[in-house]
């Protein structure tokens, strides 16, 4: 006995052991649950007897083999479903107040808006908002033009935010939208 390795020790405990158990005529629930730790601590000493022949970190653990498995896809760059647009449609019109929703009607109707307006009534937010979606449905570039960049990116990141509503993390700049190369651009 003292001349075995330790990990053959181990082995034929856990086989002596599971014999045992398996001979039980009346076996309770925990003995059920032994049954299923022994069998896995089993395969697991197989699979470290198979690593010291082969050296090979598969036999250890098999997810290792399926890591490099196949052709891997990148994920689409700020790319957005068909849900995730109807969601951010819902979210803007849910949020928006009765003078915004003015604006997005006005918007329909006209090419150019001039809006008169007071300060602090949400106009950034609410027109970040309408131009992701409307890159979105339509595919056309939409510029920000502030007096600074640092009042551009009030944009940008409004629209970032918005996106991620729908789990979609927008990068770059100028931001490409994957659906359809509608570009964002900031400029200042």
């Amino acid at each position: 006995w003292d001349g075995i390795a330790p990990i053959s020790r181990v082995e034929s405990s856990l086989e002596a052991r599971l014999i045992q158990l398996i001979a039980k005529p009346q076996k309770s629930g925990g003995d059920f649950k032994e049954i299923d730790l022994l069998g896995r601590q089993i395969e697991r000493l197989a699979r470290v007897n198979r690593y010291s022949q082969t050296g090979n970190e598969a036999d250890l653990n098999p997810n290792v083999a399926n890591r490099n498995k196949g052709e891997r896809k990148r994920p689409k760059k700020n790319f957005f479903s068909d849900e995730a647009v109807a969601k951010l449609e819902e979210i803007f019109f849910d949020q928006s107040f009765e003078y915004q929703l003015q604006w997005y009607r006005a918007g329909l109707a006209h090419r150019i808006r001039d809006i008169l307006k007071s300060r602090q009534i949400g106009a950034t937010f609410y027109f970040s908002r309408e131009a992701l979606l409307r890159a979105l449905k339509t595919g056309h570039n939409q510029i920000f033009l502030s007096a600074s960049k640092t009042q551009a990116y009030v944009f940008r990141e409004y629209i970032i935010q918005f996106a991620r509503l729908v789990d979609v993390d927008l990068t770059g700049d100028p931001i490409v939208i994957g659906n359809n190369g509608a570009k964002l651009i900031f400029l200042g």
